[in-house]
């Protein structure tokens, strides 16, 4: 940056990270409150999507 005179707009640094459409903890459920069946989700539910952050070396973040 300094030797080539870039200026910081135009330094970006990506990142990605998965995310799990639902969560599997065996501590927690997501229903309803107050329903007499629950379903358990396996720990082998594999359903994620993956999401990508940009970050402008002046600070700004990127619009996906």
């Amino acid at each position: 940056m300094k030797v080539y005179n870039i200026p910081p707009a135009l330094i970006v640094n990506n990142d990605q990270t998965s995310v799990h459409h639902i969560p599997t903890t065996r501590k927690r459920t997501w229903e309803k409150k107050g329903l007499k069946h629950i379903q358990i989700l396996r720990v082998k539910d594999k359903r994620q999507i993956t999401m990508v952050i940009s970050l402008v070396a002046n600070g700004f973040l990127l619009p996906p």
